[in-house]
C-alpha cells in the first residue's frame, strides 16, 4: 500500500531536526514557525518519501521552509504605484533539502529570489528564458545567464520526470559563493545532491512571497487586490495541490 500521509511521529521528528539545525546556523528560528505548514510534501505520490526515510537519498519532493520575514512594504509606497507594489516587498527564508530531495519545477510571476547557501551543496536547474503569462512587454535589464548542461546521473522523482524537461540550464552553488539571483517569470527547482553527507540549507532572500496561507492563517490583506493572490505556479499538477497542505496522522 502507498504511503499517502506521514505520521505525526515522523513529522515533528522531521521539523525538530530541521529547526535544531537552523538554530545552530543561528537563523532566527521561533517556536511559531515550528508548525504543520513548515513541512512541505509536493503531492500524495511523494509521501513514499517516508517509508525509508528522508535520509534514503532517493529522489523525492519534499522539503521544510521556515520563514522569518515577509513583509509587503506598502507603507510609505505613493498610492499610484500601488497597482505594481505586488512586485514587491520583502521575504527572507532558510530552507532545508535532505540528500537526493528536491523542490520541484515551478515559477513566480511576481517574486524574484536570490539562494546564499549555508550549509551543503545545491544543485539549481532553471531555464534561462522567461515564461510568457501574456503580459505585456517587460523590462529587460540583465537577463538570466545560460547555464551549464547537467550533470549525469541525476535521479529525478519518479513520475515527475518530464516536468524538469524544459529546466536545461544547471548551477551549482556551494557556501561562501555568491548569492545567485532567480529572476521572476523563470522555472526552476533545485536540489540537495544525493552524495552530500549533510542536508542543504540555502537562505533565500526575496520579494514578498503571495502565499494562499498568509490569508488562510488570518492575516489580512495589505491591498485588497491581494485578497487570494497565489504566486506559486508548479509545473507538475500534484505539486501545485501538495504545496498548499501536509497529510499528518
Amino acid at each position: 500500500m502507498n504511503r499517502d500521509h506521514v505520521t505525526r511521529r515522523e513529522y515533528d521528528e522531521w521539523l525538530n531536526e530541521a529547526a535544531s539545525l537552523a538554530r545552530a546556523l543561528r537563523y532566527p528560528v521561533t517556536a511559531e514557525m515550528v508548525n504543520d505548514s513548515a513541512g512541505i510534501v509536493f503531492g500524495d505520490d511523494q509521501y513514499e518519501a517516508f517509508t525509508n526515510g528522508l535520509w534514503s537519498r532517493e529522489p523525492y519532493e519534499v522539503m521544510v521552509i521556515f520563514e522569518a520575514l515577509n513583509e509587503p512594504a506598502v507603507d510609505g509606497l505613493p498610492t499610484a504605484g500601488a497597482g505594481h507594489a505586488e512586485y514587491g516587498g520583502l521575504c527572507d527564508k532558510l530552507m532545508i533539502v535532505h540528500p537526493g530531495k528536491f523542490c520541484p519545477p515551478h515559477f513566480h510571476q511576481r517574486k524574484t529570489e536570490s539562494y546564499e547557501v549555508v550549509l551543503g551543496e545545491m544543485e539549481v536547474f532553471y531555464s534561462h528564458r522567461p515564461v510568457s503569462v501574456g503580459d505585456e512587454d517587460v523590462v529587460e535589464f540583465s537577463p538570466m545567464a545560460e547555464g551549464a548542461a547537467w550533470p549525469e546521473g541525476v535521479a529525478l522523482p519518479a513520475g515527475r520526470e518530464d516536468s524538469y524537461a524544459e529546466l536545461t540550464s544547471y548551477v551549482r552553488l556551494r557556501a561562501g559563493d555568491p548569492k545567485f539571483v532567480m529572476h521572476r517569470k523563470h522555472l526552476h527547482a533545485f536540489r540537495c545532491p544525493a552524495d552530500s553527507p549533510v542536508p542543504l540549507v540555502v537562505r533565500e532572500v526575496s520579494t514578498f512571497s503571495h502565499e494562499p496561507t498568509e490569508h488562510a492563517q488570518g492575516n489580512p490583506a495589505p491591498l485588497p487586490s491581494w485578497a487570494g493572490l497565489h504566486d506559486n505556479a508548479f509545473v507538475a499538477p500534484a505539486a501545485n495541490s501538495g504545496r498548499l497542505a501536509t497529510a499528518i496522522r
